[in-house]
């Protein structure tokens, strides 16, 4: 993982010394964007409990604060959803998480279209719901358990912006965390991907 943070920062790092002569002209440096999308587990704690893919989304607003670099921070929701089968019983397990988080971006703007690179780090507010049954002796029940932990992400995407100063775009990111419920350690690495329509101002 250290290799990938070196990496991410040495691309940043370099988008800001090219920038400045490919910089798209007019463009406000204020923007709103809207993301949704999904979640995909990967790690292998999701993978013990069979976890699905889930729903994402995030609203988020950034500010260029040089021809090369901008911030963001937005505030999203995804989950995941698992189940262990084990003879005679089952047991459902729900994760649902808040991030708030804040990006450094590195983009190449070139007209109207915008690749770029980001990372940064969240606070994520984790629910972990856990529910199971027995059903040859008719019980059940359920629980829950709340956490919240510091994350790290780091992803690529890129917009068109249209005439009006409205814009589309496609943004995939991975996310590392860790998080500790029900007084085990569990991790919920997995990478987002998004469809994205915002508004520069």
């Amino acid at each position: 993982m250290k290799k990938t943070i070196i990496l991410v920062l040495v691309i940043l790092w370099t988008v800001v010394a090219v920038v400045p002569h490919s910089d798209a002209k007019g463009l406000p440096s204020n923007y709103v964007v809207l993301k949704a999308g999904g979640f995909f587990p990967v790690s292998g704690d999701l993978g013990d409990i069979n976890a699905d893919a889930g729903f994402n989304g995030e609203i988020a607003i950034g500010h260029k604060i040089s021809p090369g670099f901008s911030v963001e921070g937005g505030i999203g929701y995804f989950d995941t959803k698992g189940t262990v089968s084990i003879p005679g019983a089952s047991v459902d397990e729900k994760f649902e998480i808040v991030p708030l988080t804040v990006s450094l971006r590195g983009h190449v703007p070139y007209g109207r279209y915008e690749p770029y690179g980001f990372i940064g780090l969240g606070v994520y507010f984790v629910d972990d719901k856990i529910s199971g049954s027995i059903p040859s002796l008719g019980v059940s029940g359920s629980d829950s358990d709340k956490a919240t932990s510091l994350g790290f992400h780091i992803g690529i995407g890129g917009n068109y912006t249209l005439r009006n100063n409205m814009f589309l775009g496609i943004e995939t990111r991975y996310i590392y965390l860790e998080t500790n419920t029900f007084g085990v350690d569990f991790r919920l690495d997995g990478f987002t991907l998004t469809g994205n329509i915002g508004y520069r101002f």
